[in-house]
């Protein structure tokens, strides 16, 4: 394994003694140059050294290795040695052999494994365990990757070694086998990582084309009903993309009969999309057909769940609970678009009526948080004693639990989407006629694409990096506080981002003539900047931010070694101040055209980064140069005579504290 920057060189001696260290080729000069002298110490000291992958590396290590094999060989030639070191060998094999069961052990009674990488990324949990990490593979026999747990569920082993290998067909059907769940106060996962799959990027794309119609046409009306109108069409494709992404981290599968389903379900999101625009027309209405795709998309996940049940009865109360929400959620639907058709508010032609709009909204009340019931009964078993708390106890005794790397990274490139539909939405085309080619637009333009960059910024790089503790694995409240701050935060940017580029093409300040856009931009570019999009733009991107402040809010972050010039508290309070401006701009009504708007949404959020920027760094740092081993100088204190210290600085550099730290006196030594 070639060595990391900024970590020590790896070493190996030379047969004559000289000591060889490997390291990057920026580094050699350095390391050079620190041990020039080492050749003139007493007694002298042989350096070389060399780039990790080069020929000499390769050269010295073939003539180490020839050295000790020809070391070997005499050895066993002599007399009345070779039958010792044979007896050494194996000794030696058996301890290796002992010391790789208790490790497994180990791993298994600790939580620690192949999931132990992920610990620094999302934070330690005591009640983890993983399973399957190297089963099936001693003496030399590779398993199936495939294994049972004690108490009889089907477990994935995370071990897909061979996946993939020539003459190896996918299977028709093979049945499902969970990757994680509770049981019993503990979480049981597999060792590895579970991966993003290809046909999971490919479902991606599809939402690329749902967010820019749903939020364009979201921006062209800018009224109440189109509010309605998005978030209801919005909540329902999210579902569908939530349950594609729940069965993929529950089961592990991959059959040709999972494929099919999957293109089942996008091709039931693809009809759900060709009729969301004129769901809520007052004229001709697609609402019953939009709903008709929705259901057969939900319908075929409660097959899905049925036929798990029967497959794996250990975990049948959960896959239950997952069919009986989908069917009250259903008949919630269907009712809406019969008792729903017409009203005092719209008449028979207007789908738009009381009636309609509370049973679609108590519908996704159902399919989006109708799971939080099991969750509950599941919660209430294991906590209590009493004889209702024993029978959900075993009723979901065995609960399926999301894996936290697949769920963030989905989440992640959903909300990569989101950020993307803002960056392509503002492009525009200009047709020449300006003198120059700075003009209105671009600027706005390029405003708009600061502020989605620094949203970008603000999510990726200041709430989701530096976690001590992920919000998944903190508590069961901070996980649904992450969970769903999500959608209405993706909902209130796409909106904003709508209304962006509306306003990017408007004509209602200077340098911004019609005649400058080319014909398809010149038939969405309008005048004057109506209240709809005021209000869409500033209080989506007011929502937006305060969700992420919710969404940081949830997690637990490493605080650096010193103090930070602020605490968490004190810079999410900065962060929801700004969305009280926000939402208070379209108060200045006409007094500010759609440039001023978006210069002054820009500025504060500008201002929000880096104010969290400074706000997060630690006192001591300095925002000029490098904190590594290109630093200024490092200041580090130790407990051993000053001349000794002096001594051990002049002769090569290193210090060894354990011998230098027993002396009385007490030395502060700034070394570079």
């Amino acid at each position: 394994m070639p060595p990391r920057r900024g970590h020590p060189p790896s070493e190996f001696l030379l047969p004559n003694g000289t000591k060889v260290l490997v390291t990057l080729p920026d580094e050699v000069e350095s390391l050079r140059k620190r041990y020039a002298h080492t050749a003139h110490a007493d007694p002298p000291i042989q350096v070389e050294v060399v780039v990790h992958g080069s020929e000499q590396h390769r050269d010295l290590l073939h003539q180490t290795k020839s050295h000790h094999e020809t070391r070997r060989q005499r050895l066993r030639e002599r007399d009345g040695v070779a039958q010792v070191l044979e007896e050494w060998e194996e000794v030696r094999a058996q301890l290796e052999g002992l010391e790789a069961q208790l490790l497994k052990i180990a791993k298994e009674e600790y939580g620690v494994g192949g999931v132990n990488a992920n610990f620094d990324k999302f934070g330690f949990h005591a009640k983890l365990r993983t399973y399957g990490e190297g089963e099936g593979e001693e003496d030399g026999e590779e398993g199936d990757g495939m294994t049972a747990s004690s108490s009889g569920v089907s477990s994935y082993s995370g071990t897909t070694e061979g996946k993939g290998e020539a003459g190896e067909a996918m299977k028709l059907f093979q049945r499902p086998v969970i990757k994680q769940y509770f049981h019993r106060g503990l979480l049981w996962r597999s060792a590895e990582n579970t991966e993003i799959m290809s046909f999971e990027l490919f479902f991606d794309l599809l939402y690329v084309g749902i967010i820019a119609i749903n939020g364009d046409h979201a921006a062209e009306e800018s009224d109440g009903r189109e509010l309605i109108r998005f978030i209801v069409t919005f909540c329902m494709s999210w579902r569908i993309w939530s349950d594609v992404q729940q069965v993929v981290s529950w089961f592990q599968t991959d059959d040709i009969l999972q494929r099919v389903e999957i293109i089942f379900l996008i091709s039931c999101l693809l009809g759900h999309t060709t009729n969301i625009i004129q769901a809520f027309h007052a004229g001709q209405d697609s609402y019953t057909q939009m709903v008709a795709f929705y259901l057969a998309a939900r319908l075929a996940m409660a097959i899905y769940y049925a036929a798990t049940a029967f497959l794996l009865p250990l975990v049948k109360g959960t896959m239950v609970s997952e069919v009986l929400n989908i069917l009250v959620g259903a008949a919630l639907w269907i009712a809406s678009t019969t008792g729903g058709a017409g009203g005092e508010e719209g008449g028979a032609e207007s789908p738009l009526n009381v009636t309609r709009i509370v049973l679609a909204f108590v519908a996704l009340a159902v399919d989006l948080f109708g799971k939080s019931v099991s969750v509950a009964l599941f919660r209430y078993g294991s906590a209590h004693e009493t004889p209702l708390a024993l029978r959900f106890r075993s009723w979901f005794e065995f609960f399926p639990a999301i894996n936290i790397e697949h769920k963030v990274e989905r989440t992640n490139a959903f909300v990569s989407l989101v950020f993307g539909y803002s960056v392509v939405g503002i492009m525009f085309q200009n047709t020449g006629a300006f003198a120059m080619p700075l003009n209105a637009f671009l600027g706005k333009a390029i405003l708009g694409l600061t502020q989605a960059a620094v949203f970008n910024w603000l999510y990726f790089d200041i709430d989701g990096s530096t976690l001590r503790v992920h919000a998944i694995r903190r508590s069961v409240q901070s996980s649904l506080l992450w969970q769903w701050s999500h959608l209405p935060f993706s909902m209130a940017y796409i909106l904003a981002a709508a209304a962006l580029c509306k306003m990017v093409v408007l004509r209602d300040s200077a340098a911004t003539p019609l005649d400058g856009l080319t014909e398809v931009y010149q038939e969405r570019s309008a005048a004057t900047l109506s209240l709809g999009l005021r209000l869409y733009y500033c209080e989506g991107l007011g929502l937006a931010l305060f969700c992420m402040g919710l969404i940081a809010l949830s997690h637990e972050h490493k605080v650096p070694a010193g103090q930070c010039r602020l605490p968490k508290w004190a810079r999410l309070m900065n962060r929801f101040a700004v969305c009280v401006v926000f939402c208070c701009l379209p108060a200045a009504g006409t007094a500010l055209n759609s440039l001023g708007l978006i210069a002054i949404t820009t500025a504060l959020s500008v201002w929000t980064l880096l104010f969290e920027l400074w706000a997060k760094s630690c006192r001591e740092s300095s925002y000029w140069g490098e904190d590594g081993d290109d630093a200024a100088c490092r200041r580090y204190t130790a407990s051993c005579s000053r001349k000794r210290l002096e001594r051990a600085t002049k002769e090569n550099g290193e210090i060894d504290i354990v011998q230098l730290g027993r002396s009385e006196k007490t030395a502060t030594a700034t070394i570079a």
